[in-house]
């Protein structure tokens, strides 16, 4: 990885586009690691990639024998809210975890991101989800939405009496040795896809369990065959497909992107990226505030 070209990229960037902010960016290859930009830790917001974290969270449960990729959610909601849109609830009988993981559960777009729930009382978010709109059939259609984590985290939490917030920091973050973190809830729920804060070294560590196999420091911390099932084609997305783009978005695994040349990603808004690649052993951690974000995998073009 040539470190010195994306310095250029990133100057040249940040002359022509003066709001373009790269914050760090962490370049890991066979065992090496450089930061770039990097001057001191604080805490960053993460935004919808903080849905990878859940779907680590899930492996570790049903490693745990909790539940099944298979287990339906109705019956663990149904008595929490009234679903008052009639048809609905037929498909929502049948939301299994899977469904959750791959974003077909029947909604038609994006409705549970910031913009969309501002002005929702956040303690009213689950009625607004299981009332919205399911003109789709379930599992037969991806549709990009943070209202899946949200509905897991629900279910999770009335199931067994743990927000999975504090489940991931002692499945998930004591053993990375992540300590100082926040993650801020809607209402009384963990919302999965948004509001974690963490430093770039402890995001980094995230990366580091997906490109070994689980493995943090020699322990296995969540089973290989999980994290290759997660990082695996589990459906293709020609709908996202830009082939424009450094990294096309080819399909999907569980809250993970598979891409050109066997990289794998996750990326949330303002600029938070995981990308990664087993054959060349590589990770690469971004954090940003840049609201454009094809502007930030651009940096990386003919780099990998």
């Amino acid at each position: 990885m040539n470190i010195d070209k994306i310095n250029e990229k990133v100057n040249n960037f940040s002359h022509t586009l003066p709001s373009f902010k790269i914050d760090s960016i962490f370049l890991e290859q066979n065992d090496k690691l450089d930061k770039i930009f990097y001057n001191h830790e604080c805490l960053h917001e993460l935004r919808s990639v903080s849905k990878l974290i859940v779907a680590l969270a899930v492996g570790i449960a049903i490693g745990q024998k909790k539940f099944t990729l298979d287990t339906k959610i109705y019956p663990v909601i149904k008595s929490i809210v009234k679903i008052k849109n009639l048809n609905n609830i037929e498909k929502i009988k049948k939301w299994n975890i899977r469904n959750l993981l791959t974003h077909t559960t029947g909604y038609e777009s994006q409705m549970m991101s910031e913009k969309f729930i501002k002005d929702i009382d956040k303690d009213s978010l689950l009625d607004y989800a299981l009332n919205y709109d399911l003109p789709y059939e379930v599992g037969e259609r991806f549709s990009y939405n943070n209202v899946e984590p949200f509905i897991f985290l629900v279910f999770f939490q009335e199931k067994f009496g743990l927000n999975l917030a504090d489940f991931i920091n002692e499945q998930i973050f004591k053993k990375l040795e992540i300590y100082d973190f926040k993650w801020e809830n809607y209402g009384k729920y963990c919302p999965g896809a948004t509001g974690l804060y963490m430093k770039h070294s402890d995001f980094h560590k995230i990366g580091q369990l997906l490109l070994h196999d689980g493995i943090y420091n020699g322990n296995q911390v969540i089973s290989k065959d999980w994290i290759k099932e997660m990082c695996s084609m589990q459906l293709k997305t020609p709908d996202m497909y830009k082939k424009e783009r450094v990294l096309p978005k080819i399909g999907v695994g569980y809250y993970t992107f598979i891409s050109r040349d066997n990289f794998i990603f996750r990326d949330g808004s303002n600029g938070q990226y995981i990308i990664f690649s087993k054959e060349q052993n590589l990770l690469i951690t971004i954090m940003a505030s840049e609201t454009e974000m094809k502007n930030i995998t651009e940096i990386l073009r003919d780099l990998i």
